[in-house]
């Protein structure tokens, strides 16, 4: 008798999780390569280092990349184009969650012990560091990219007068949490303005640099950015500011909700102090998964906000904590520290890794690349179109934004849905005269799917600009 699941009319189209990593997914995906040779290496259990990649996957191999795309589940006809708000799971990934909530209910005290046990855990974060570019003992799980925001700005020591830089462009999740410590400490926020046509898209890298240093003062001890800003797209020049800020002794945090997943990501080469990311975007895994980085010289300095370990080596009966907690409480596993957990998201964390680790990091990041630029190129030749991400690789990545003359972005995405199933966003900010429609451009996005962007926008153009 079939076993049934939690979406029965999709049985079909779920296949057997070991076959999908292994035989089955790889089996279909790199059909178009396997002549060469050359096939992406298998994500071990307890990998620690980015896989050698096949450079056999072209950007443009539509062959490649349509078998890619059919892994999610998607309704026919959908164009899902919002990774930046949320990003679906492919079948492996959505499979394993479902298996994972199935175990624990069945058995909670085994599925503890014997599957996500601390052996297990310890490997998946392992993957993650080696997938972002980091040692293991300098990262741990959280909910999402703000929790990691909110413990790097309230983490350091910090007296009233300090300044912490933030911009107008930074999106809440990492603005608001610095309002709320100057509100609370009396640390005084510094915003950079950035509503400036100039910055959208800037010129080079330069103009951004030079925004934030001519916001410091000798009272700056923080500067909080955005990786990729989610208004416009534009990937900031991280290293050169994290260096800028490292010469003057200035602290870095950077929001890094979108370039998990979207870029082939190096954070021990930015030179950033933290570093917070998410796994539901862009590295496709459950909601509520994200992490925190803080560079293992930094771990000491870096208060947890919601703990529950041990403090200076001592437990709660006064007495010195024995292991595992001493070692843990030492590393960025503290800023884990804070109760019980959802066993099915860290499974889902680590079923992404596998997923975008078979495929290849840099060929993904090609690929989102490709998708931009080929929207980007056709949008360009629309009458009444004003884009706002750059053509110069250094500035822009997965996310394009743009906007219609006489088009508000709402009525855009509203019509887009209704009339082609095309799923985009506005990003609305009366307060900075902010209001643009954005696409992601993500391994979903087919080359078909891709066009049918560009010629639905430059129909409601004609309509509005005739």
């Amino acid at each position: 008798m079939k076993k049934a699941t939690a979406l029965q009319g999709l049985d079909e189209q779920i296949e057997d999780i070991r076959l999908l990593s292994r035989r089955g997914f790889l089996g279909k995906i790199m059909a178009g390569t396997v002549a060469t040779g050359l096939l992406p290496n298998f994500a071990l259990a307890k990998q620690s280092k980015k896989p050698t990649v096949s450079k056999a996957i072209a950007p443009d191999n539509d062959s490649f990349w349509n078998h890619v795309a059919d892994q999610f589940l998607l309704r026919p006809g959908v164009s899902y184009m919002n990774t930046g708000t949320g990003g679906p799971s492919p079948r492996s990934v959505y499979q394993a969650q479902i298996d994972s909530i199935q175990q624990t209910n069945a058995d909670r005290f085994s599925y503890a012990s014997h599957v996500y046990n601390t052996e297990f855990k310890d490997a998946v974060r392992a993957k993650l560091a080696g997938f972002v570019g980091c040692k293991s003992n300098e990262i741990a799980f959280t909910n999402n990219t703000t929790e990691g925001m909110v413990v790097g700005t309230f983490g350091p020591d910090l007296r009233p007068g300090d300044e912490i830089i933030y911009t107008n462009h930074d999106h809440s999740s990492g603005g608001q949490p610095i309002n709320l410590r100057c509100a609370r400490q009396g640390t005084i926020p510094v915003m950079v303005d950035l509503s400036s046509p100039k910055f959208h898209p800037p010129k080079d890298p330069s103009v951004i640099i030079a925004a934030y240093e001519r916001a410091i003062t000798s009272r700056t001890k923080m500067i909080s950015l955005c990786h990729v800003n989610y208004t416009d797209g534009c990937v900031l020049p991280i290293k050169e500011i994290c260096d800028l800020a490292r010469s003057k002794g200035i602290l870095t945090l950077v929001d890094g909700a979108h370039p998990p997943g979207m870029l082939d990501l190096d954070i021990s080469s930015l030179g950033c102090d933290m570093y917070a990311g998410a796994c539901h975007k862009w590295m496709l895994a459950g909601q509520l998964t994200g992490f925190f980085y803080v560079r293992e010289s930094m771990l000491d300095r870096i208060w947890p906000t919601v703990y529950s370990g041990p403090v200076n080596g001592i437990n709660l009966y006064g007495k010195p904590q024995s292991e595992p907690y001493l070692g843990r409480s030492q590393t960025a596993q503290k800023y884990e520290m804070h109760g019980s957990t959802n066993y099915s998201l860290g499974i889902t964390i680590n079923a992404a890794l596998d997923f975008h680790n078979q495929i290849g990091p840099d060929a993904i990041e090609s690929r989102d690349r490709y998708l931009v630029e080929r929207v980007r190129s056709g949008l360009q030749n629309v009458p009444g179109i004003t884009i706002f991400s750059s053509e110069d690789p250094r500035l822009c990545a997965g996310l394009v934004s743009f906007r219609i003359k006489g088009v508000k972005p709402k009525l855009l995405s509203e019509t887009l849905w209704q009339r082609h199933r095309i799923y985009i966003r506005n990003v609305t900010h009366d307060d900075i005269d902010w209001d643009a429609n954005r696409a992601s451009m993500h391994i979903m996005v087919t080359t078909r799917q891709a066009d049918n962007l560009v010629a639905a926008v430059e129909e409601v153009a004609k309509e509005h600009n005739a």
